[in-house]
């Protein structure tokens, strides 16, 4: 077994919340804070791709004989997770609150 060199980080000053902004504390695990979109064509564009590469996936008659990705359902679950959570279902109510007055 190879010696494995070890250095320490303690003499450094490093603010964490200045590198580590990704992920915020939730209550239970962590939520990602923000995706960088241009506006809400730009939004749903991104959610199309999503749920078009999903479509595709799962159309894919080989999608369980992949070498390198042991359960592609559970990443298919795990785009489309993504994409429901950024639906933006609140300006939705608000666009059906305009249209029916």
């Amino acid at each position: 077994m190879k010696n494995k060199k070890q250095i320490s980080l303690d003499h450094l000053d490093l603010p964490m919340e200045a590198y580590f902004t990704s992920l915020t504390s939730k209550k239970q695990g962590y939520a990602v804070t923000q995706i960088r979109v241009k506006g809400y064509v730009d939004l749903l564009f991104k959610l199309e791709s999503l749920l078009n590469v999903c479509i595709l996936a799962l159309d894919n008659p080989e999608i369980d004989n992949h070498k390198e990705i042991p359960e592609p359902a559970l990443n298919i679950k795990a785009v489309l997770e993504i994409a429901a959570r950024l639906l933006p279902n609140a300006e939705a109510e608000f666009l059906d609150g305009i249209k029916t007055k």
